[in-house]
């Protein structure tokens, strides 16, 4: 498949090189492309998953900055938009390679008062003890065996239920997700409810849910996200595409506009989708996300923009259902470029900043890939 280089860190796919002058307007993915969130969801999966091991297990335990691997495989797999799968998945996964016998000693956890203490746990680089990194282990190698394919929660349960029956521990597990609750929404069972206090913290459970948290109240790792595109970029974004541009993601409103503070000026909110706060709670990759938000911008002709296998997936999706839409993959996940060639991707490039070089469409040349 050859690809069209627009400089450097700007490919075009070759079939979609002429539609990209047909695009009427943006839309984009935040976590991972408008917004750093390494230090916000992926340290609230290892500092949520280090709480409920402790907690539920009294199992003490460092989760390191080698999970944030773990965390790129899965979300190139295409069904782990939502962090409450990632870290379920992390935490039955660790369960299961217990070696010794483990007790549970609590049915939930009661109030945490320093939240500090599992943060420097799990700023290590290297995760411990054993049985987590052979969790871990036991997680990479089953993605990497689905790499290119589409797996969710559910397909990675139906092998932990396989592998803990061999084990005889799938009692255990069973046990496991029943404390672990439904991952439906906030206050629907101990992982949703802590975690959303792990990220959001005190000031965003109050504004988002109107309620005291019930497991954390501290400022919440939501301080620490940072926009990855700055706003010259988003200026000439909105002078170039007639339609402007917009945002559909499986985030909430509240955080965004938090995260993306002044940035937000330049984007269509009244188009834009935040899916977890939607009483249908669309879930990437269902294309309805895309779709009425393109609707809503008066357009067919738009170019989403992400940065994980489910963007693709969404974008085609939306194409099957009549959409004229074309996929950029901006590579802020190790795993990305393979597959986005791999899939096809209508562009790709290094850097969320470059996109309006990829829009109008420098001098090129050309480069088989």
């Amino acid at each position: 498949m050859d690809y069209k280089l627009l400089g450097e860190g700007v490919m075009v796919n070759q079939r979609s090189y002429d539609k990209l002058a047909e695009v009427e307007a943006i839309i984009f993915d935040c976590d991972g492309t408008l917004i750093d969130s390494t230090e916000s969801y992926y340290l609230a999966d290892r500092i949520v998953a280090c709480i409920i091991l402790e907690k539920l297990y009294g199992l003490k335990c460092s989760l390191g900055k080698d999970v944030n691997n773990v965390l790129e495989r899965l979300e190139m797999l295409g069904g782990f938009n939502n962090d409450w799968d990632k870290t379920s998945l992390i935490t039955q996964a660790i369960i299961m390679k217990v070696d010794e016998p483990i007790e549970r000693i609590a049915d939930d956890i009661a109030e945490i008062d320093d939240v500090n203490a599992y943060l420097e746990r799990c700023m290590v680089e290297v995760s411990s003890p054993g049985y987590v990194l052979n969790g871990l282990m036991w997680i990479s190698e089953k993605a990497s065996q689905a790499y290119g394919s589409i797996m969710w929660l559910r397909d990675f349960e139906k092998l932990i239920d396989a592998e803990a029956e061999r084990l005889d521990r799938l009692m255990r597990i069973r046990e496991l997700r029943s404390l672990l609750g439904p991952l439906t929404r906030y206050g629907s069972g101990l992982l949703t409810t802590l975690y959303d206090e792990v990220y959001l913290g005190l000031e965003g459970v109050r504004k988002r849910y109107d309620v005291e948290p019930r497991y954390v109240s501290w400022e919440g790792l939501l301080e620490r996200e940072r926009p990855l595109i700055m706003e010259d970029v988003l200026e000439k974004l909105s002078e170039i595409v007639p339609r402007g541009i917009a945002i559909a993601t499986g985030r909430g409103r509240w955080e965004t506009l938090k995260s993306l503070k002044e940035l937000l000026y330049y984007f269509n909110l009244e188009a834009s989708i935040f899916a977890a706060e939607a009483p249908d709670r669309l879930e990437k990759p269902d294309p309805g996300i895309l779709i009425e938000c393109s609707k809503r911008l008066g357009t067919e002709k738009i170019m989403y923009v992400g940065n994980s296998l489910e963007d693709l997936i969404l974008v085609e999706n939306a194409r099957g259902n009549g959409l004229d839409a074309l996929f950029t993959g901006v590579l802020t996940n190790s795993y990305a470029l393979e597959i986005f060639i791999r899939k096809g991707a209508d562009a790709i490039i290094d850097d969320v900043n470059l996109l309006p070089r990829l829009i109008e469409r420098e001098e090129a040349f050309w480069k088989p890939f």
